[in-house]
């Protein structure tokens, strides 16, 4: 599987193009990875899943325009609207992992651009209960004077994930060669934010997933998640870490068809309705 890319966006930032070989009829998914990940991370499940558009974004290619200060993530999420605009015609389906997740919260809860669908994996509205374990990681990185040693790194990657895959090599240069002050901006910015009472803004249908073995984000995660957004499902895959999309594509590949054909039955039913 080989997206066309990088494609530059107006908006700056980076993404690559997976086009349905007969022509999808379907919402594109756009898909926005992982802190400690990359854009690769989303692409066992392309191959699983080729009749529908993807656009995966590489949100660390935002360090090449946006300040790595404290509005980096709010000018990281606009970016990432801009884009779906520039790229898509219609409503589109959102998938985010982790902080891909908490930049596609803040997207579904703006309303704009249209969302079709939201898909939210291995993320939460807080960082607040976020393992310990997990947490001291996160804090040893960010303590880094300039760039953290290169061990680390690669430690706070394999974190993501239960297994080891063929690509963790190229997962693992990718964080590296990455921007570290832009990349630590932006997750300050993720530890500090809370939108536990903004979820009630949500307004499409949204799939959890959360994979068994997350270090990351707890079942409690998922717990508020469910109770805050109105149309809200949740699955769990057994033998997947943080990025379940890596660890299980072909479990992921099952929940996220099973979800998107029951959204569009529900929104075939809202349509008829008039509502």
């Amino acid at each position: 599987m080989n997206p066309v890319g990088p494609v530059r966006s107006a908006s700056g930032l980076d993404h690559y193009l997976h086009r349905a070989p007969t022509g999808a009829k379907s919402a594109p998914i756009i898909a926005l990875h992982p802190w400690f990940g990359c854009w690769q991370f989303w692409l066992p499940v392309v191959e699983l899943f080729p009749e529908r558009d993807w656009v995966l974004v590489d949100l660390y290619s935002g360090a090449r325009t946006m300040p790595a200060d404290d509005s980096a993530f709010d000018q990281l999420a606009a970016a990432v609207s801009s884009l779906i605009e520039e790229v898509a015609t219609g409503p589109v389906v959102l998938a985010g992992n982790s902080t891909g997740g908490l930049l596609a919260q803040t997207i579904a809860i703006s309303g704009r651009p249209p969302l079709d669908a939201l898909v939210l994996v291995g993320t939460g509205a807080s960082a607040v209960g976020v393992p310990a374990p997990f947490r001291a990681t996160l804090g040893e990185w960010l303590s880094a004077p300039w760039s953290p040693d290169s061990g680390l790194t690669r430690a706070a990657v394999r974190s993501l994930l239960a297994s080891t895959p063929d690509a963790l090599g190229m997962y693992e240069e990718a964080v590296l060669t990455a921007n570290y002050p832009f990349m630590s901006a932006v997750l300050r910015s993720v530890l500090d934010r809370d939108l536990t009472e903004e979820l009630p803004g949500i307004g499409v249908p949204t799939l959890v997933v959360r994979g068994e073995e997350d270090a990351a984000r707890t079942e409690e995660h998922v717990r508020v998640l469910r109770a805050g957004i109105p149309d809200c499902v949740a699955v769990e895959i057994a033998g997947a870490g943080h990025s379940p999309m890596v660890d299980r594509p072909e479990a992921f590949d099952s929940a996220l068809r099973d979800f998107l054909a029951s959204a569009g039955s529900r929104h075939g039913e809202r349509d008829q309705d008039g509502t």
